[in-house]
């Protein structure tokens, strides 16, 4: 005995039986793992419908299928032969169904397809549990020692699914880059850039008339550079708002200083050499060196776009 595999005469793998573990995780699991979607689906619907009740009772008839799952499971692989055809089969059903609420509640970006997505869903289940099925069946241990059964399988599955959130992370950052990076190239008007060495483009979000460059420091401080639009440049005097109650502006070599309340300064402003006008938004209580990294602000380069948007670092 070899694992989970059995062994011809030759000392090769029965090719029935690899087949049927691959069917049961490239194809079973996926469909198996629509279960739970399709609970959670029930069990919302009757409680939103008042049918409280109803949600307990759909619990003995969840069991009851995950177990004649796990056992049509087992059948399959003992009818090919497979060793440890229960405990197999057990692993299977069992990844089929924490996958999806592993990747409903704490990576909902770590699926191929777009979140939320069912197949999305279906498709990372596969993923998980073929690995681990394929690290059982690769282990090969003398005959006379213990075998490890799905043992190997299950450290497989455990890791997978414990990297999921960091996978899902990592998809929702380079969504967010991608999302800045179309901003930054359809918006129509030139782009005020800071040119510092000190500060990197990490994002790009569109607000009222205008378009925000986050930049952040080594530190991870973030400053922020906001294009003014058309409606906001074509206005005379970028004092606009000054006059309001509990604000105050002061004019800086060029630039107006624009103050609520007491404290740091919130916000400066300044015209560029094009008509382009921008404000430099530091965080509350950082704007100790404002006007010092203001006077890297320019306006974007002729074929500069594109450039600027592959810089966009997340």
């Amino acid at each position: 005995m070899d694992g989970v595999l059995p062994r011809a005469p030759t000392g090769r793998p029965r090719a029935a039986a690899v087949g049927a573990i691959f069917t049961l995780c490239l194809v079973g699991a996926p469909l198996m793992s629509l279960f739970p979607v399709g609970v959670w689906d029930t069990a919302r619907a009757l409680a939103m419908s008042g049918a409280g009740l109803g949600v307990l009772l759909l619990a003995p008839v969840v069991a009851g299928v995950i177990l004649l799952m796990a056992w049509l499971g087992t059948q399959w692989l003992k009818r090919a032969g497979v060793n440890f055809p229960a405990a197999s089969a057990s692993l299977v059903t069992a990844t089929a169904m924490v996958t999806p609420v592993v990747v409903a509640y704490l990576a909902p970006e770590a699926t191929p397809l777009p979140a939320g997505s069912t197949a999305g869903t279906a498709l990372v289940t596969a993923a998980v549990i073929t690995p681990g099925m394929g690290a059982a069946m690769l282990v090969r241990r003398r005959p006379d020692r213990r075998q490890p059964g799905v043992f190997p399988a299950v450290l497989v599955v455990a890791a997978l699914l414990t990297s999921l959130p960091s996978v899902s992370d990592l998809g929702r950052a380079e969504a967010a880059d991608e999302r800045s990076r179309a901003r930054i190239m359809s918006y129509e008007r030139p782009l005020a850039v800071l040119d510092h060495p000190d500060w990197a483009l990490t994002q790009a979000h569109e607000v009222h008339d205008g378009l925000r460059l986050t930049y952040r420091d080594r530190a991870g401080d973030p400053l922020h550079i906001v294009t003014w639009g058309a409606t906001r440049s074509e206005q005379p005097d970028i004092r606009d708002g000054c006059e309001l109650s509990g604000t105050w502006c002061r004019d800086l070599d060029g630039a107006v200083v624009v103050h609520h309340g007491d404290g740091h300064p919130s916000e400066l402003r300044l015209r560029l050499d094009d008509g382009t006008v921008a404000s430099v938004l530091p965080e509350p209580g950082t704007a100790g060196g404002l006007p010092d990294t203001s006077r890297g602000l320019r306006t974007e380069r002729p074929g500069e776009r594109e450039l600027l948007a592959e810089s966009v670092t997340g």
